[in-house]
């Protein structure tokens, strides 16, 4: 494979963005508009901004009783930096609107409640006591369940802590909450007694109000509240303007595409990956290295982590193969390591043409293809990019992060025990 002499010379990007948004691999029809962090304006003016999350209400008769009848949805968008995608769901009652990190890999949905130690956050913190709806939960039995549960005899309640693995970490009460989602025509549509993290104690996060834990175990709101089926589209994570990013959980979740068979572990949702090409070359890396053995290994997806992270023979010889293209013709920037700062000095937009795609080819026949975009992430003065991928040192699992999802619908079947994979225009499916 040969490229020009211009694209050489010009592709880079800054590392300080890949790094996981806070969520790498921790331990009725409803449809969520996707929010891109970088049109999340600061706390400072709410009103000028939040505009999207407060649809016209529906008649009271509709609310708690029209899961099967509607398509629901709620207007949100990506984040940047880190990347991510984020779902606006509004809690409690009166309803207020929150931005939850969309993670497929975790299971408790948590807010922070203030007052806390709190992380700034970008819109209005939710306040349990002005919450007709708030109900401490009680503590059921999860030896094995993330997060870790106990009965605080003090306070009578069931305390919660989640720690995930780059440290981030949230502490606080188990609760049961109404959360109010918005329908596809202007509408709103609520649930009652959800279980949610109401969190005091929080570090390591940045900009949004919590995670939305979408994982398969004991807290997931999908396998609690909303059946065994959900799906989300998503499209440019640089595209701050694109209203067409959705998440839907429940019987109208879209599972079209190839599907590749889905195994649930330590409530983690794995993938049978099998092989990774570059362009029209098969990479020389064994099958092995996807599997899990036991516990270790295997390839999970994972939309709460930003990058992709690969074992580390699989990176070795992706990097190869991609730094053979760059690395001869472009500078690397500072302190340059093919690890931890795998970056070149270049206009990123001005120099993807002609690039070739890197595929990821699963069991059964799925696909997923990562573009330039997907592949690198520009620096913020334009000057630089590097590689959205790193290297996993702490195991051997794989990862497929949220970049790498960009411009698919991915539909998940908990009964049939797949996953879809459709690369398409968001726009098309909501419309």
């Amino acid at each position: 494979m040969t490229i020009s002499l211009t694209l050489r010379t010009t592709i880079l990007i800054s590392l300080i963005v890949l790094t996981c948004s806070n969520r790498c691999i921790s331990h009725p029809r409803l449809a969520s508009r996707l929010i891109h962090s970088k049109s999340i304006k600061t706390q400072e003016s709410p009103k000028k901004n939040t505009g999207y999350l407060h649809p016209k209400p529906p008649p009271a008769s509709r609310l708690d009783n029209m899961w099967t009848t509607v398509n629901i949805i709620s207007h949100v968008t990506p984040m940047t930096r880190p990347a991510a995608f984020l779902a606006n769901i509004s809690i409690g009652d009166p309803p207020v609107p929150q931005l939850l990190l969309i993670d497929t890999g975790s299971d408790l949905t948590w807010i922070q409640c203030h007052p806390c130690k709190c992380y700034p956050q970008t819109i209005p913190f939710y306040r349990p006591s002005r919450s007709s709806t708030y109900r401490d939960a009680s503590c059921e039995p999860a030896p094995h369940a993330m997060p870790r549960i106990s009965h605080d005899e003090r306070t009578k309640t069931c305390q919660y802590y989640l720690l995930y693995r780059d440290n981030s970490s949230t502490r606080g009460t188990l609760a049961e909450e109404k959360l109010t989602f918005q329908t596809s025509d202007d509408g709103l549509v609520s649930k009652q007694n959800i279980v949610i993290g109401c969190g005091q104690d929080n570090s390591g996060f940045t900009q949004y109000s919590g995670v939305l834990g979408l994982g398969p175990g004991k807290f997931s709101i999908v396998t609690r509240n909303f059946g065994s089926r959900f799906s989300y589209c998503f499209g440019s994570l640089t595209d701050r303007t694109n209203p067409h990013n959705i998440l839907t959980l429940g019987d109208g979740a879209r599972t079209e595409g190839d599907p590749t068979p889905l195994h649930i572990f330590q409530d983690r949702y794995y993938l049978d990956l099998q092989a990774i090409s570059l362009g029209q070359k098969l990479l020389d890396i064994k099958t092995d290295v996807f599997k899990r053995y036991g516990s270790q290994g295997g390839t999970v997806i994972d939309t709460g982590c930003s990058p992709t992270i690969l074992a580390r023979e699989a990176y070795d010889t992706l990097f190869e193969e991609i730094n053979f293209l760059l690395g001869d013709v472009l500078t690397r920037v500072k302190d340059w390591d093919q690890y931890t700062k795998p970056c070149y000095e270049g206009n990123m937009k001005a120099n993807r043409l002609g690039f070739p795609v890197v595929t990821f080819h699963f069991s059964g026949g799925a696909e997923l293809t990562l573009d330039f975009k997907s592949l690198f992430v520009e620096s913020e003065d334009g000057e630089s990019f590097c590689l959205a991928m790193s290297m996993n040192t702490l195991d051997d699992m794989s990862v497929i992060g949220a970049m790498a999802q960009q411009h698919y619908n991915v539909g998940y079947d908990l009964l049939t025990m797949n996953v879809y994979f459709q690369r398409t225009d968001c726009e098309i499916l909501d419309s």
